[in-house]
């Protein structure tokens, strides 16, 4: 499949379904769980968080037939990381989420393409800064935020092999 007839555009409430098959087949792969209540909230509350705040968005790439093959989303940070509790100034920081490719379509600039989109709509907004946290086991995930301008704030490690990150805008 080629990128040039893949489309990039914010989700609709009509793409949810198809989006969270996405999703949850992107955690089974990597991660190795399947619905876990922790680790998949916003995957079934994907309009109230991602669709109902003005200052929160998703992304998803579609092919020419509709099926979902990436994602990426923005969302306001709220402080939920414990080791991190106070470092931010939470009106002004988003939190970068659920950036997946599907693995036959990687590393030929979709990623990039979709932090460019949530980069301008985070300056929209006024977000000034940027957080994520990614893991050491996930293909390419690490080395890709650093290519982005995302620079290490804790590497917690452990068996989860966690990488704090964050970029100023």
């Amino acid at each position: 499949m080629t990128t040039q007839n893949l489309v990039i555009r914010p989700i609709r409430s009509e793409d949810i379904a198809s989006v969270q098959d996405f999703l949850l087949k992107q955690l089974r792969d990597l991660f190795h769980q399947e619905g876990q209540v922790a680790i998949t909230d916003d995957v079934w509350g994907l309009g109230k968080t991602y669709l109902e705040p003005e200052n929160c968005n998703m992304w998803a790439v579609f092919t020419p037939a509709g099926t979902v093959v990436g994602s990426a989303a923005i969302c306001a940070y709220n402080d939920r990381i414990e080791l991190l509790k106070g470092r931010y100034h939470l009106p002004a920081t988003a939190e970068v989420g659920r950036c997946y490719i599907d693995a036959g379509l990687r590393r030929q600039g979709i990623g990039s393409k979709l932090v460019g989109l949530m980069t301008d709509f985070c300056r929209q907004h006024g977000y000034k800064m940027l957080y994520l946290h990614t893991h050491h086991f996930l293909p390419g995930g690490f080395n890709f935020w650093q290519k982005q301008g995302f620079e290490i704030i804790l590497d917690q490690g452990g068996s989860f092999e966690i990488v704090h990150m964050e970029k100023r805008l």
